[in-house]
């Protein structure tokens, strides 16, 4: 059982105007998204995550706090001691961004909190937050006024709090509280489900520096100050849980709850260790807000199915040596000739039978987010209507986890998965994933004759290109495997 989070100082973007023109509207809202993180962080940095690029991991431990099961019968709270991998970060895509630069202090089985340094999130639906990111890019120095992104604020009085409230800069990553803003369900033994946001505390308080020492630190400071830190003591901070009142929203992550709302105490995080090779660790780690374990699970909140899904298309990134973008028409064409290996299929047309080889993260395409090296459905399976199918799945990413389940068409896929369009076609541990060269097996009839997909059913991946298509064909006379051209809105 690990317990990670990820805990970011900063705007998840700077206010930093580009002369960019908005792109289309017709790709998804993740999509969309992780696009304007790029082109906020000036283009591509390749090997680092689009946003909180500069990040630093360490290790530790959690301790439960006693009484903590009295929200929540998750294991690391009924656990001595768990494994913490967390990673602190400042808010920009840029790599090299200073500490202390405006651009970097963001308003901003596994457990996962992703956190920062703001009371309360820019707003409270994905659409805005995509909406508020076009608006940055589309003011340019010389627009009128009101420019795009005045525009944008003086209609949404929480992101003008969340660009305008006085930036603190802290004494150290570990001086500094975190907001977890996204609400979540905790679920005791009793099945007893009570609705909070976490919040992540230093055992000593916060600290911040005023504003003559905050000029004066070196644009690496919070990471140096960090190291030599550890160097003489552990750093420890208290997880917490506030409890909303009757009332107070559970799906809008914008709107703060009141600070006399009852704090519960999870337990206190020890942590100890930079984490050797942190280039490495920090390319490789995925933190996915809804990698959630028993007894804690999702709200109405509408953000963190979202954060997964750009998270997912982050992760694509930062593994390829081009950005997770949608497919160009060389690149469909591309797509068109690649070679299809016959020994993935093979059928018995007499017993009306085919077999398939499903294999997750077969190449580097796509940051390994591909089934057989083809992503966007760029490859479709075609089977007769009514034949026994069995699908061999093979998770060979050698760092993420996968699975795959039988959907019904949809462009991207949904962040999160649903109920199988055909019964008992998808793997084991959907959501959770697969760990590298674990297999798993689906076997079932296809039917009825129809358009389906075959996805990645781990949180965001499906929706970051990791798809392909079945086709249940009422004319085909045997199975085979067509290499596809991509449509939609990737």
């Amino acid at each position: 059982m690990f317990a990670r989070w990820s805990v970011g100082v900063g705007l998840v973007c700077s206010l930093a105007c580009y002369p960019l023109a908005l792109q289309g509207q017709d790709k998804s809202l993740q999509q969309r998204i992780a696009d304007d993180f790029i082109a906020l962080a000036g283009g591509v940095h390749p090997g680092y995550r689009i946003a909180h690029a500069k990040g630093i991991v360490l290790t530790g431990t959690f301790a439960p706090s006693r009484g903590a099961t009295s929200l929540s019968r998750a294991p690391h709270l009924v656990t001595r001691s768990t494994l913490v991998i967390a990673r602190y970060s400042n808010g920009s895509g840029v790599p090299d961004v200073a500490d202390n630069s405006p651009h970097a202090v963001p308003r901003g089985d596994y457990t996962d909190i992703v956190a920062n340094s703001h009371n309360g999130f820019v707003v409270g639906t994905g659409e805005d937050f995509a909406a508020f990111l076009d608006a940055v890019l589309a003011t340019k120095p010389d627009s009128k006024h009101p420019s795009p992104i005045e525009a944008f604020l003086g209609t949404h009085p929480a992101a003008l709090k969340f660009v305008t409230d006085p930036a603190r800069v802290p004494v150290s990553f570990a001086t500094e509280g975190y907001y977890g803003n996204d609400a979540f369900i905790f679920v005791n033994a009793q099945n007893v489900k009570q609705p909070g946001r976490y919040r992540l505390v230093p055992v000593r308080g916060p600290e911040y520096l005023d504003s003559a020492a905050a000029a004066k630190v070196s644009a690496n400071y919070l990471f140096d100050e960090l190291t030599r830190r550890l160097a003489k003591q552990p750093v420890k901070v208290r997880v917490l849980v506030q409890l909303p009142n009757p009332g107070d929203p559970t799906s809008d992550a914008s709107v703060v709850w009141p600070d006399d709302r009852k704090l519960v105490e999870l337990g206190v995080v020890t942590l100890t260790t930079v984490a050797p090779d942190n280039a490495e660790v920090s390319r490789k780690l995925q933190f996915n807000p809804i990698f959630l374990s028993d007894g804690i699970q999702l709200s109405d909140d509408p953000l963190p199915p979202l954060r997964s899904a750009v998270y997912a298309l982050s992760v694509a990134n930062r593994r390829s040596p081009s950005p997770a973008a949608p497919a160009t028409a060389q690149q469909r064409n591309t797509a068109q000739q690649q070679n299809v290996e016959p020994t993935w299929l093979s059928f018995d047309p007499a017993a009306k039978t085919v077999r398939f080889q499903l294999i997750a993260g077969l190449t580097g395409l796509n940051g390994a987010l591909n089934f057989n090296g083809f992503r966007d459905g760029q490859l479709t399976l075609v089977v007769p209507v009514g034949w026994q199918t069995e699908i061999d799945f093979r998770n060979h990413d050698g760092v993420l986890p996968h699975s795959a389940e039988v959907i019904a068409p949809q462009a991207p896929p949904p962040a999160l998965p649903g109920d199988p369009a055909i019964p008992r076609a998808f793997t084991l541990k959907l959501l959770q994933g697969l760990p590298s060269e674990a297999t798993d097996d689906m076997r079932f009839a296809a039917q009825p004759a129809g358009d389906y997909l075959i996805a990645c059913g781990v949180p965001g991946h499906g929706a970051a290109g990791m798809w392909i298509r079945l086709r249940v064909s009422g004319t085909a006379k045997t199975p085979e495997l067509l290499p596809t051209l991509a449509v939609g809105s990737r």
